[in-house]
């Protein structure tokens, strides 16, 4: 008995063997043949994503580039608009100093006038 329990058991386990044999065969074949497909369909996309992600990058440095430019011209805008300010401080400054000299100039203009005057009248009162 022991001996037929033996032959089954050896014949089972061939024909499992001799089963799964080709079935092994055939899933290494997908296997293979999966990955050609994925690589073939893969690399072209892995190259344009490539490509795509080079175009990106020059895009960021030209957004670069042109931020630079922006924040330079930014920067002499604010610069001109403070040489203004300067100018203009240094005109209002000017008119105003002018403005006060004329008053002074009129001022001892007129205490000239009236001391002359007043010299003059006593004169004419003495004489």
């Amino acid at each position: 008995m022991f001996d037929i329990l033996m032959v089954v058991i050896t014949v089972s386990v061939l024909a499992v063997v001799a089963f799964l044999i080709p079935l092994l065969i055939e899933a290494r074949r997908t296997s293979v043949a999966l990955r050609r497909s994925t690589e073939e369909k893969l690399n072209p996309a892995l190259e344009e994503l490539h490509l795509t992600l080079k175009d990106l990058k020059n895009i960021s440095e030209n957004i670069n580039n042109v931020t630079a430019d922006v924040r330079e011209f930014s920067g002499s805008i604010n610069e001109a608009g403070q040489k203004i300010y300067a100018v203009s401080a240094a005109a209002d400054e000017f008119f105003k100093s002018t403005v006060s000299l004329r008053v002074k100039s009129l001022r001892a203009g007129i205490v000239g006038t009236l001391s002359y005057l007043t010299n003059q009248l006593l004169k004419k009162g003495e004489k």
